[in-house]
């Protein structure tokens, strides 16, 4: 199977990937030089636009070569529960379904369009909301989708975390500017809203609601999951 995981790294400890040697690997660091004697190919990245980034300079830079499966997985995903397998062989394994492949999915209604994305109110980021470490969008989230996406609907198939698997087939309903675009909004902040914004969006990007009704499962998945006593 040609695939490759494609790893957004800041200072996360990548022991956990010693396993997965077998597959092709490619590490984007944008901490602290890293050596690994198990992974040679190791590129080192400017520290902005959080890993919406480093997968749009993957794409980018790959356009014309990209592998048959592209795992995107941040430098972590122990800490992420159910938005990300712990086995990369399980987005291989579900992706024949839609090109596609995530962990879990989700649903964004009328009630999700707000400007910020409720980014202001979320504990894990409130701080560097205030502090305005997370840069502001003059046009907010659903003019942001529209502008990139014209025909998006308000009933959006999501999925969480940043990590997913994609064929390139599904990569390329886009054309390479598309990314380029993108890419270039990310350029210029530590922490763009607009990255924030992809994380909500890839799944969107790249299959155009045909996940829709296994998000509908999902939502209840998670809300039964809620219910159980541990």
């Amino acid at each position: 199977m040609d695939a490759c995981l494609i790893i957004s790294r800041f200072d996360e400890d990548l022991d956990w990937l010693k396993k997965y040697s077998n597959y092709k690997v490619i590490i984007y660091n944008k901490g602290n030089e890293i050596n690994y004697d198990y992974f040679k190919n190791i590129i080192k990245l400017e520290n902005v636009g959080r890993e919406s980034h480093t997968w749009l300079h993957h794409i980018v830079s790959n356009y014309n070569n990209l592998n048959e499966i592209n795992i995107f997985l941040q430098g972590r995903i122990d800490d992420l529960g159910c938005m990300a397998y712990k086995d990369p062989q399980q987005y291989i394994n579900k992706i024949d379904r839609f090109g596609f492949s995530a962990s879990r999915y989700g649903l964004l209604g009328p009630l999700h369009w707000s400007r910020n994305i409720g980014i202001e109110n979320d504990k894990r980021y409130k701080k560097a909301w205030i502090n305005k470490e997370i840069s502001r969008s003059e046009i907010g989230f659903r003019k942001f989708s529209k502008n990139i996406l014209p025909d998006i609907p308000y009933f959006v198939s999501t999925s969480y975390g940043g990590c997913f698997a994609v064929k390139k087939e599904k990569i390329y309903r886009h054309n390479i500017e598309f990314y380029k675009y993108l890419l270039n909004i990310l350029n210029k902040n530590k922490n763009p809203i607009e990255g924030h914004y992809l994380e909500r969006l890839w799944c969107y990007i790249f299959t155009k609601n045909a996940t829709i009704y296994q998000s509908y499962f999902d939502i209840l998945l998670t809300k039964f999951e809620k219910l159980l006593p541990y």
